[in-house]
C-alpha cells in the first residue's frame, strides 16, 4: 500500500535550467559537467570551483552559468495544488540534487513548504541521487519503506535507482501525464 509520495524539484517543481544548459554543450563535454554538477550538489566543491571548472570546459562566462544557476522560478503551481489534496491521505516528501537552501530560502513560500512532511537536499546528505541511499533516507525519514513509497522524478535513470529498491516512480513529463499514471499507480496499491 502506498503511504507517501516524494518529489524532485527541479524538473517537476519547478523548470530545470541546468538540464536546458547541459543539452546546450558539446556532446564531449555533457559528462563531465554533469559530474561537476553533483560534486557541487554533494558539497563536495564550491560554488566558485564549479563556475572555473563549467568555464574551463566550455568556455562560458561565470556569470552567465551562475545567473542560469539562480533562475530556476518557474513554480508548477498546478502540481503544488495537486499536492495540497495528496496530503490528506499521504505522506509528502521532497527530494533533491541541490548545493544549497535555495528552495527553502527563496523558492517556496512558508505555505508551500508546509505541504513537505519531510524535505532531503544533496548538499546535507553528502551524496546525490541516482545513489540508493539518498532514497533510502527519504523513505526512512517518512517513516516508510521504499515499496510503500512513489518517486516522482524527471530524470529516468533516477527512477530506475529508485525502482531498484522497490519504489515505484513516475517520470515527469507533464502534469496531466503525471496525474494519471499516479491515479493508476494509487488504484492498484
Amino acid at each position: 500500500m502506498i503511504k507517501a509520495i516524494i518529489f524532485d524539484c527541479f524538473g517537476v517543481l519547478t523548470s530545470d535550467t541546468w538540464k536546458e544548459f547541459v543539452s546546450t554543450l558539446n556532446p564531449e563535454h555533457i559528462q563531465q559537467a554533469r559530474a561537476l554538477n553533483h560534486e557541487y550538489d554533494s558539497a563536495k566543491i564550491t560554488k566558485t570551483e564549479l563556475l572555473d571548472s563549467i568555464q574551463q570546459l566550455t568556455g562560458r562566462q561565470p556569470v552567465y552559468v551562475d545567473d542560469m544557476l539562480e533562475d530556476d522560478t518557474d513554480k508548477n503551481l498546478q502540481l503544488l495544488e495537486y499536492i495540497l489534496q495528496l496530503k490528506n491521505k499521504y505522506k509528502i516528501g521532497l527530494l533533491s540534487n541541490i548545493a544549497t537552501n535555495w528552495v527553502k530560502d527563496h523558492f517556496l513560500s512558508l505555505k508551500e513548504q508546509a505541504l513537505f512532511d519531510d524535505m532531503v537536499f544533496s548538499f546535507e546528505a553528502g551524496m546525490t541521487k541516482p545513489n540508493p541511499e539518498l532514497f533510502k533516507i527519504a523513505c526512512e525519514r517518512l517513516e516508510v519503506s521504499p515499496a510503500e513509497a512513489v518517486m516522482v522524478d524527471d530524470i529516468e535513470h533516477y527512477c530506475v535507482a529508485a525502482r531498484g529498491l522497490g519504489m515505484k516512480t513516475i517520470c515527469y513529463k507533464d502534469f496531466s501525464e503525471f496525474k494519471s499514471e499516479l491515479v493508476r499507480i494509487l488504484s492498484h496499491s
